[in-house]
Parts: C-alpha cells; sequence; structure tokens
C-alpha cells in the first residue's frame, strides 16, 4: 500500500472507510527443504504491511490475511534461508499446508587481527533524562523489532554483546532474536549476518545482555543492530524497557517481521559492545550518541505565567550572509522533537534553511504534564481527564505577543514565512492556531503541521468552531494545512489517543470547504502508522514540502 495523499481539489480521496472487511486464514507448517525438520521463529508475513506472525517451535503457524491483500504474495523468511514468496491466491488454490525453506549457507571469511583489543561500547549506555516507556505502537503479544544505528571505527571489529536496558522486572523470561542489518542512510536494508541469534533470558531491572562472543561477528562501519521481541505462546505482562529523548541517535521499530521499519520519537538506552584496535580514538570514551542540545535561553510569559525553554539553530551560513532574513519554523514539544527536526534540516539541502526555534519546558517531566494545559481549550471536559488544561489562548497570545517580536528583534527573520509544527495535542493546537488566526482576520502563519492532531477533545471543539465560522470577510491570505494522521489510529488499531475515521473525515471535509479557499490542504494518512510514530515522518516531510529545492 502506498501512501494516501488528499487534496482539496479531490474530495473522494478524504473518506476513510469504516466498513468491516471479510478476512482469510492460512494455517501451516514450516520444515527445511532438505532435513524436513521443523523451522521454528520463521518470520511470515505481507511485505511492507503490518500483518505478519511468526512460526511455532513445531514450525506451525496460523496467519489473518484481511480481504483487501488477497492479490499479495506471502513472505517467509529466517536468517541462514533463501526467503520464499508465495502468491496468496495460490496458497488458497493449491491448499498449501507445508511451506519449504532452503538453507543459505554463506562461507565465512577469515579473520585476522593482529593488533591490541580493547572493549568498547557503542550506543546509548549512561543518560539521566531517560524515562519508563512501554511503547504503545507495538502490540508485545506480537512479533515486534527495535533496532539502533551504530558506528563503528572502519577497522574490522568483533561484536562481543548486545545490551537493553529493562525498566522494571517481570517475573518469567522472555525470548528474543538478534539481527543485523545495512544501514541505506535513512532505514535498516539487508541482513548481514547470517546467524540465527535466538536467546531466552530472564527480565530484571537493569542491562539485559545478549552474549555474542560465541558467534564470531566481525563488522565495520555503520550498521543496524536490532532486538527482535518472539510473543510468548500465552498472553503475560509487557516487558518494559527504558528510552530516551532528543539526541542525534537513529532508532527504528517495526511491528511485524515483514512490516517498514519507522522511525520513533524516541531512542532506545541500547548498545554494543566490541573488541576494537586499541587506536588512540578508540582510547577516548564515545559520547556522540548520546548528546542532545540543550535550551539556549528562557523567556517568561505575562500571559501564561510561567517560563519557557527555547531551543534556537540557526542556518550554517548566518553569520556570513549578514543582508539575509531567513523564514522561520515554531516546534512545539521541543524537548521531544527538536534534535530530530534539527538533523532533518542539516541531512537536506533547501532552498533557504529555515531558522528553528524549539518551545520547551525546563524537563520531559514537566513537558509531559504542562502541554496539557498550554495546547487545549477551552478547559478539558470531565471525560478528557486532564487536571490541567484550558490554556491553549494564553499559550497562543504568548507565541504571537511575546515569542515572535522576541525572535523577530534577536534573528534576521522573513516576518512573511512562518511555520508552526505539532503533533498530537501539538497538533491540536496548531489547528487551535489557524483557526483563531482564521478568526482575527491575522497572519501570523504562513503554514500549519498537524500530526495526529487530538481532534476528539472537547468533544471536537474544533470540527464545530470551524464549521461555524461565517463565509464573509474571511482572511484571504494563502496559508498552507499538512495534516496526517496514521492508519491504524482511524482503523482503532493504536493503543494511544486516536483519531476515529469519522473525526478525521469530518474535520477535512470542513476546512475542504469553499469558504476556506485561500487554505491549501494537503492531508495524507500513513499507512500500518500508529499515534506514535507519525510525528518524525510528519515533520520531516513538511520540511520538503516548505523548503525544498
Amino acid at each position: 500500500m502506498t501512501k494516501i495523499n488528499f487534496f482539496i481539489s479531490v474530495l473522494s480521496t478524504c473518506i476513510i472507510s469504516t466498513s468491516t472487511f471479510s478476512q482469510t486464514t492460512i494455517t501451516g507448517q514450516v520444515i527445511d527443504s532438505t532435513s524436513k525438520e521443523h523451522l521454528p521463529f520463521v518470520n511470515i508475513g505481507i511485505k511492507h504491511e503490518n500483518i505478519g506472525t511468526l512460526s511455532l517451535r513445531d514450525g506451525s503457524f496460523s496467519i489473518v490475511i484481511p480481504q483487501q491483500y488477497l492479490d499479495d504474495s506471502l513472505t517467509f523468511s529466517m536468517v541462514g534461508y533463501t526467503d520464499v514468496q508465495l502468491s496468496i491466491q495460490n496458497i488458497q488454490i493449491s491448499k498449501q499446508k507445508i511451506f519449504r525453506l532452503k538453507a543459505n549457507p554463506k562461507e565465512l571469511k577469515e579473520v585476522t587481527v593482529s593488533s591490541k583489543l580493547i572493549e568498547k561500547k557503542y550506543g546509548i549506555k549512561n543518560h539521566k533524562a531517560l524515562i519508563h516507556f512501554d511503547d504503545g505502537s507495538t502490540n508485545q503479544n506480537d512479533i515486534f523489532e527495535i533496532a539502533q544505528l551504530i558506528k563503528l571505527d572502519t577497522l574490522l571489529s568483533k561484536i562481543t554483546s548486545v545490551n537493553l536496558y529493562m525498566s522494571k522486572s517481570r517475573n518469567d523470561s522472555g525470548t528474543f532474536r538478534i539481527n543485523f542489518y545495512e544501514y541505506d542512510g535513512n532505514r535498516p536494508t539487508n541482513r548481514i549476518v547470517e546467524k540465527n541469534i535466538i536467546q531466552t533470558l530472564a527480565i530484571k531491572e537493569g542491562w539485559l545482555t545478549f552474549d555474542l562472543s560465541e558467534y564470531s561477528i566481525y563488522l565495520r562501519g555503520n550498521f543496524v543492530i536490532s532486538i527482535e521481541f518472539i510473543p510468548p505462546l500465552k498472553k503475560t505482562d509487557p516487558i518494559f524497557y527504558e528510552v530516551k529523548l532528543g539526541g542525534p541517535a537513529k532508532s527504528f521499530m517495526r511491528a511485524s517481521s515483514q512490516g517498514d521499519w519507522h522511525i520513533p520519537p524516541h531512542h532506545y538506552r541500547l548498545y554494543v559492545t566490541a573488541l576494537v584496535p586499541a587506536t588512540k580514538k578508540n582510547m577516548q570514551e564515545d559520547t556522540s550518541e548520546e548528546f542532545e542540545t540543550i535550551p539556549l535561553t528562557q523567556l517568561y510569559s505575562q500571559f501564561v505565567k510561567d517560563t519557557f525553554s527555547l531551543f534556537v539553530r540557526l542556518p550554517k551560513n548566518y553569520k556570513s550572509k549578514s543582508k539575509q532574513t531567513y523564514p522561520v519554523i515554531y516546534l512545539l514539544d521541543a524537548n521531544a522533537y527538536f534534535d530530530i527536526v534539527n538533523n532533518s534540516i542539516k541531512e537536506n539541502k533547501f532552498l533557504i534553511n529555515p531558522i528553528l526555534i524549539g518551545i520547551g519546558y525546563k524537563d520531559f517531566i514537566q513537558d509531559d504534564s504542562l502541554r496539557r494545559r498550554d495546547y487545549t481549550y477551552p478547559t478539558a471536559l470531565p471525560e478528557d481527564s486532564f487536571p490541567i488544561s484550558g490554556g491553549g489562548d494564553k499559550f497562543l497570545s504568548f507565541i504571537e505577543k511575546e515569542l515572535i517580536p522576541f525572535i523577530d528583534n534577536h534573528y534576521r527573520t522573513d516576518t512573511t514565512n512562518r511555520t508552526i509544527m505539532g503533533h498530537s495535542l501539538g497538533g491540536y493546537f496548531t489547528l487551535f492556531a489557524l483557526k483563531e488566526n482564521i478568526r482575527t482576520n491575522s497572519t501570523y502563519f504562513k503554514n500549519y503541521v498537524a500530526a495526529s492532531p487530538s481532534l476528539y477533545y472537547y468533544n471536537q471543539y474544533l470540527l464545530k468552531e470551524f464549521t461555524n465560522i461565517a463565509g464573509d470577510n474571511l482572511n484571504k491570505d494563502s496559508v498552507t494545512l499538512y495534516l496526517t494522521v496514521g492508519e491504524n489510529e482511524i482503523n482503532g488499531m493504536s493503543g494511544d489517543t486516536s483519531e476515529g475515521a469519522t473525526e478525521f473525515n469530518s474535520f477535512v471535509k470542513e476546512i475542504s470547504e469553499t469558504k476556506f479557499s485561500n487554505i491549501k490542504v494537503n492531508a495524507e494518512i500513513f499507512p500500518s502508522y500508529g499515534h506514535m510514530d507519525t510525528p518524525v515522518p510528519t515533520f520531516t516531510k513538511a520540511l520538503t514540502l516548505f523548503f525544498k529545492k
């Protein structure tokens, strides 16, 4: 399935069907084509879709295929074996029950390491700003995989362990598979180690260590290490592992064995140990993956009666181009997203690099609570269960009357080209800002970016507000709205606060009415994405839409 794009000129594509599709169940057993032995833990699914499963210890499996995917192929893959792709229709017609995989042994090249070696850690090892996290975008009673980019030296090194920090003990053990992938500069690609490394370990608070010393794995340069969570036979408590927000580390996850890799808004507390040559560089500790940008300054708001942390990124040649003005991006939830958006700007070439202003709080703990105060309006209904809320009007006054003048006074800004970006409640506030700018006939922002906005809030307050806006005397200045949502959200499959199809459809239809003809609406559904999967691709694509050459 490809991404679905909506434009106001094609309203028919905006409607998300809520009908229930019929489905087909395929069962069978996977065996070795030569030895006829049962093959456990084979990845089975439809490529690029979050539809997948694993074979059990006796090689048996059962997978449910929704009706819309019956023309696709089922892929069987396992480390050390050649992938097999079979037409789902042919499987049904032939009533095939036995599925054979052919071993694909790769001859190992002899490795000679003559210099003195030391053991060194690569990845996220230590960090104070960590949060306990049970990833809401994964179903831990099904297969899922978390991964991290590891940057080794250019010299060949032996991988001796993989380590993931557990934030909570569990009474029983867990089974995991360790995988190694190439990195294409964006996401993991092909497997680079054809060894089926499966280990069952007790789940205790602290470092969960996978000993790889006996596997003779030698790598160099950049690669992606992943931990594949193999689902238990019976439903059990989730596994809690720690993550961090901010910083340049590259992390990935996917919710099925054949699904596409997503980039989450966090990083895993995950590292590898390697025996590396004892060079001067390797003797020094590497902390680059654990770096995160700190706020440049703070600004007190008379409207909110609170102080905000400001993160600032200036274009590379800002000082040398003394007469150049620059567009400005105002990014909400900067404690979580500033480094991600900052790195995306660095990695891309734009016609004019924007100034990036992140609006944050003292730390993530404050961000998680105070964002409810500042990003919502009106005060929450009892069913929303928000302890503090409804300050969106004051926060908007802070941005428009205090923050924007402060930034314009301190930097060379293009006052006609401002963008505001937000996710979830931040996406709701972005739409609230759009509504207020329409209502007050003002143009503080040229572009509005709302990733998975919380349209449910206050019984769909924003939808009603846009519906009630009169068509006469509206601001005619042209603005752009980039609005996204995850397919799993609108289908009710996300474990987080999500948007149903009705809420999303209704809002897209309303904002595309003729009276809002000055608003160029670009709405997009990310296939197989959940609520927490959408911010990174939304913000990254928004940069391309607004600033790409």
